[in-house]
């Protein structure tokens, strides 16, 4: 038997009641299930899906998240609860009481009364989760491997649950999950305070000085230009990828904060490759400053749907010099800079037609898009295999290809 300090509230159909559990009281003897475990709300081959939704690594990025940071935090877990016989304790505020001085007036006080109280839970019920699943399943991976966290205190939301009205929780669970909005693209990378590309990301617009600029980056929330921002030059999404192709770390990485001195490390590796590219092409800057007829090797910079304008504009073409820079070493960077500057990344030269673009921007073929660029900087030397794979692209569009293209 537990007693949890509630409040009591009201929402339309639901009251609820908001509380705090330890981890080892959530986990132990399963006290709370997922859905998928119980039989309550769904069928058998239903719950057969259910279970095969519950993704594996987002489990273990949240224990190692848990486990890991001291400035941890969750989110409600929202169960429903029925069976058993849970008993709801009311504590009567039926009295005149002061806060800083002041006497709570009777209308305050009329909202309060009924409001805080003790839930009684005997261990006979039947608790499952309606929203925060996969945190559930954390929490339980957490205790397993860290038994001395079990006192950590999580936030929790009870929901009376009617058998007879199935249909009233079922609707429940599609709100929570369906239409829950969740942070994601740019806006995710604002609030993540654990993804170190997210933060080089938010520091570099920041604190760079040309990402800094109002004109670098689009406000677009995903990773693609719009094709009415004929002026910006990247995106938020954009920088925070080529962050992580630059620190080449394994997903779980990103789902714990690093210490000051690495966030830093990693700002100075992002800083290495945009200066490299800004010290390479200073006409990206002018670009930005919305300077009248810039050129790169006497052709215009720009960007446009109608004739795609330059690679250097795009964000694919962004985080594949991104990805060339990582095959450079430290020692290696000016080599870089200059065989960089030799390549011409305008979309209508034949290096990037068809492959890149065809009076759109065309995806796919990346493994070649990569084995190309490092091979114009000297760092792929399957002569052949550029080749062949160029006449393939040359063919699948009904032109020749004439085998021009070769090493800076």
């Amino acid at each position: 038997m537990i007693h949890l300090a509630c409040t009591h509230g009201n929402l339309g159909y639901w009251d609820f009641y908001s509380t705090v559990m330890k981890v080892e009281d959530i986990v132990d003897d399963k006290r709370i299930i997922t859905v998928s475990e119980s039989a309550e709300l769904f069928s058998e081959n239903i719950n057969e899906i259910l279970q095969r939704e519950i993704n594996l690594k987002r489990i273990k990025a949240i224990s190692e998240y848990i486990s890991s940071n001291d400035e941890r935090f969750l989110g409600s877990i929202v169960v429903a609860i029925h069976k058993g016989e849970p008993k709801w304790t009311e504590i009567d505020l039926n009295q005149s009481f002061k806060i800083d001085d002041d006497i709570i007036d009777e209308k305050s006080l009329a909202f309060l009364n009924g409001k805080f109280g003790v839930l009684t839970l005997t261990g006979n019920e039947q608790i499952f989760a309606l929203d925060g699943q996969h945190r559930l399943m954390g929490l339980r991976k957490t205790l397993k491997d860290y038994p001395e966290l079990g006192e950590l205190e999580v936030p929790v939301v009870f929901v009376i649950h009617n058998h007879e009205r199935l249909d009233k929780t079922r609707r429940l669970f599609t709100v929570l999950n369906k239409y829950a909005e969740k942070p994601k693209g740019a806006e995710l990378i604002i609030l993540d305070e654990d993804d170190c590309a997210a933060i080089v990301a938010r520091k570099l617009v920041s604190d760079h000085e040309i990402l800094s600029k109002g004109s670098a980056l689009s406000t677009t929330k995903s990773g693609s230009m719009p094709n009415s921002d004929n002026y910006s030059l990247t995106t938020l999404v954009t920088i925070s990828s080529i962050n992580k192709i630059l620190f080449n770390k394994r997903p779980a990485y990103y789902t714990v904060r690093p210490s000051d001195d690495q966030l830093e490390s990693h700002y100075e590796e992002a800083t290495a490759f945009w200066d490299s590219v800004f010290d390479t092409f200073p006409e990206i800057n002018q670009y930005l400053n919305k300077e009248a007829n810039v050129t790169i090797n006497s052709k215009p910079i720009y960007r446009n749907h109608e004739s795609g304008g330059s690679l250097l504009l795009r964000p694919v073409g962004q985080k594949l010099l991104a990805f060339a820079f990582t095959k450079f070493g430290d020692d290696e960077i000016e080599l870089f800079k200059e065989r960089l500057s030799k390549i011409d990344f305008n979309l209508s030269n034949s290096i990037w037609k068809y492959l890149f673009w065809n009076e759109k921007m065309v995806t796919g073929e990346n493994r070649l898009k990569k084995n190309l660029i490092l091979y114009l900087l000297g760092k792929f030397d399957d002569e052949s295999y550029i080749h062949s794979e160029m006449s393939r692209i040359y063919e699948l569009n009904n032109d020749i290809y004439t085998h021009n293209i070769s090493p800076v």
